[in-house]
């Protein structure tokens, strides 16, 4: 956590003090649809638990330095939500003189992520362009919970805190395709769909089927650039 404040803190420095035109500061925003892959659910839960990818939001900034003609360095601190949503089946009784009652809800499981991508960044064209991009990330995780929708009497439904139960530090590989568009000498308007692979272990417990949960999670970035 103090490695990428710090290294944001220096950019910012950087930045503020630096007169050199290759320098450029941004803001961005967009939907986050993730899962959590690495274990498999046991096929007798499947008729009563099943999980899908959720949808979420993310929201930063970021410092671009121009390298050459068409190649930047580009620096981001997000603050990212990652969501996974399941659909439940439970059968509940409520006295044994009385009939069994099926419910059925959906529960999430949310992760609250501060993000730092690293990414090379190259422009097919100097204005207007398309483009590319691709690096590491590193996450530091803020808080978790479970949340759930069920509706039954006698049944606590309130969220849960799992903060505890998963490891703070997520690394991964991002890459992304995107395309600019000039608004003005020294605005740009972007939209980018960007791939992150988690490649770390990030839950402290035992998972199903001795497996493990990595992050997964797919952007829509929508972003503005002061050059």
């Amino acid at each position: 956590m103090k490695k990428i404040l710090i290294s944001l803190t220096l950019l910012i420095t950087i930045f503020s003090y630096s007169q050199n035109s290759k320098i450029k500061i941004g803001f961005q925003t967009g939907l986050n649809y993730s899962n959590f892959r690495g274990y498999t659910i046991p096929a007798e839960f499947s008729p009563y638990y099943s999980e899908s990818p959720g949808f979420a939001y993310l929201g930063g900034v970021n410092l671009e330095y121009q390298i050459k003609e068409k190649l930047s360095l580009k620096v981001e601190l997000n603050f990212e939500r990652k969501s996974q949503k399941a659909d439940n089946t439970i059968e509940l009784r409520q006295n044994f003189d009385e009939p069994s009652q099926i419910y059925n809800y959906i529960s999430k499981k949310n992760y609250d992520y501060l993000v730092l991508p690293i990414l090379f960044k190259y422009s097919f064209e100097d204005k207007n362009s398309f483009y590319i991009n691709g690096g590491p990330f590193i996450g530091y995780l803020l808080k978790s919970q479970f949340t759930n929708n069920l509706n039954a009497p006698g049944i606590d439904s309130s969220a849960l805190n799992t903060t505890k139960d998963n490891k703070k530090m997520d690394f991964g590989l991002s890459l992304g395709l995107g395309k600019n568009i000039d608004l003005s000498n020294n605005k740009t308007f972007s939209i980018e769909i960007r791939e992150n692979l988690g490649l770390s272990k990030t839950s402290k417990i035992d998972v199903w089927n001795g497996g493990n949960v990595k992050t997964n999670s797919l952007n829509l970035i929508i972003g503005y650039t002061l050059n």
